[in-house]
């Protein structure tokens, strides 16, 4: 063999594994950087509210019936009843659940539809902020009820039954201010 191809070809080798050891640590350097990126992102995840799950909750519930009744001829009630039956409650226990999704549901369509009018329009920031606010009252006010509604009982297997649906790992359990003032002047 020629000595020059056999240099050549020991170029190329050395040349091949200085390309993988390159491409193997830029691999390696972006895994990291993503390690450490979800991280930095897990950590400056704010907690959910407790009125904010109940907020989810009852607006799937509510898209669940819309849904449910416009499907009713194929199976809509087992859709309608889903998030019933994983609670295990019956039809009474679930009733003020249902009502309390409805009726937030409607309070908070009209909010939402003025709220997406102004999404691109920083000028109007201050009624942006005025209607969440008004959105706010209305989920505090709808869980403020819906905890006198319900048993205590079946309000713990509720929160704890959202708590695990809607935030697994990112709750902060605190009660709004207005509800605790509220069940203080009863």
């Amino acid at each position: 063999m020629n000595p020059i191809s056999n240099l050549r070809r020991s170029l190329v080798s050395l040349l091949i594994l200085v390309l993988l050891f390159l491409a193997c640590a830029s691999v390696h350097q972006a895994i990291g950087q993503q390690a450490q990126s979800q991280a930095a992102t897990a950590s400056q995840l704010k907690p959910v509210s407790l009125p904010h799950l109940y907020w989810h909750f009852l607006i799937h519930q509510s898209d669940l019936d819309v849904i449910a009744s416009k499907l009713t001829a194929q199976g809509g009630l087992t859709l309608r009843n889903d998030l019933q039956t994983n609670l295990g409650f019956s039809d009474a226990d679930y009733a003020p659940i249902r009502t309390s999704s409805q009726r937030l549901a409607a309070e908070l369509d009209p909010i939402e539809g003025q709220l997406k009018s102004l999404r691109n329009s920083p000028e109007r920031a201050s009624q942006a902020q005025a209607l969440i606010a008004q959105r706010e009252s209305y989920i505090n006010n709808e869980v403020y009820n819906l905890s006198i509604e319900l048993s205590a009982q079946n309000k713990a297997l509720l929160e704890k039954f959202m708590t695990t649906f809607f935030a697994p790992e990112n709750i902060s359990a605190a009660v709004p201010a207005t509800s605790v003032a509220k069940a203080a002047q009863k």
